[in-house]
């Protein structure tokens, strides 16, 4: 890797003037349980097959978010935390860069970094407060949960919640309707 980690504080975002790479390009986002509240009236929340079960949000079509109108996010005051903090990413015990971001600068894939050495960095933002305890939360709630494979997006299982039993099963129900934006882009 190009980044290295203890040099952080070097590091510069240089915005997303003219740019709209990730709108086209990223699949879907992690969740915890408190983005559900602010994803569930715009992206569909399903329950991908990863290493084990995980929250996420489809981001993409076939083509780019359906939010993108003339290369500007239609929704940008009220899009999800995934964009708002990218190129940065809570990954379980880390913290992801996305490095392919042109914003960033640097050529790459992704770059894992540590919760302590991100916390201290001009980069760290409210999100990620207590995101270790927010992502096991997030898990001990999915695990009590009964799950139903819906479809496949490239090779990635996803699923859906079996039943309505809690507020965040009704955030995630009501989500399912905006499947209809992601039909070409999986395999039903």
């Amino acid at each position: 890797m190009y980044c290295d980690i203890k040099k952080l504080h070097l590091l510069k975002f240089n915005n997303c003037t003219d740019c709209i790479e990730c709108c086209k390009s990223k699949l879907m986002a992690p969740l915890v349980l408190d983005d559900f509240k602010k994803v569930y009236n715009y992206f569909p929340i399903l329950i991908a097959k990863l290493e084990d079960f995980k929250p996420v949000m489809l981001l993409s079509n076939e083509t780019s978010c359906p939010y993108l109108k003339n290369n500007r996010c239609s929704i940008y005051k009220k899009r999800p935390p995934a964009c708002k903090i990218y190129p940065f990413s809570p990954w379980y015990d880390k913290i992801l860069l996305d490095l392919s971001c042109k914003g960033i600068g640097i050529k790459g894939d992704l770059l894992p970094l540590e919760y302590e050495e991100f916390k201290n960095s001009k980069f760290y933002e409210k999100r990620f407060e207590n995101i270790t305890e927010k992502i096991k939360y997030t898990q001990k709630w999915l695990q009590t949960k009964k799950i139903i494979k819906v479809a496949t997006i490239k090779s990635i299982e996803l699923y859906k919640i079996d039943s309505v039993k809690d507020e965040f099963d009704k955030m995630h129900k009501i989500s399912l309707k905006f499947l209809k934006n992601y039909e070409k882009t999986l395999e039903i």
